[in-house]
């Protein structure tokens, strides 16, 4: 009988790993350049600044969703700052939260500018 309800709680506990291992996986804090600027799709095409990033040398960064949240840290003062999509330029240095890279196509859920602006 202890054999028995041992089995039964090893099968639960596994069916438990694998039922929460469906949730997709985020990638915070991937830092990029801004290569080119997509407005028509509302989107990104970056490299990465980290070696080995999985951004690589072009990645689409998708920003069509509405909530994503976008911000600036002033290193100076520490004031943080609400932004949008169009306060972002060619060029600039981001960290970027994303679910997946897939065929170089990420999705983002928050932008973060790290180009100091004065």
């Amino acid at each position: 009988m202890k054999r028995l309800a041992a089995i039964v709680s090893f099968v639960i506990i596994i069916f438990g790993m694998t039922a929460c291992g469906a949730e997709e996986i985020t990638y915070g804090g991937l830092n990029a350049e801004i290569l080119e600027k997509n407005t028509e799709l509302k989107g990104f095409v970056v490299k990465s600044l980290d070696e080995d990033g999985i951004l690589g040398e072009k990645c689409y960064i998708g920003l069509e969703n509405e909530n994503i949240y976008y911000l600036y840290v002033n290193n100076e003062t520490g004031e943080i700052k609400d932004l949008s999509y169009e306060d972002f330029v060619v060029g600039d240095e981001i960290t970027v939260d994303v679910k997946s890279v897939e065929n170089r196509y990420a999705l983002a859920s928050r932008i973060q500018l790290l180009t100091q602006r004065k």
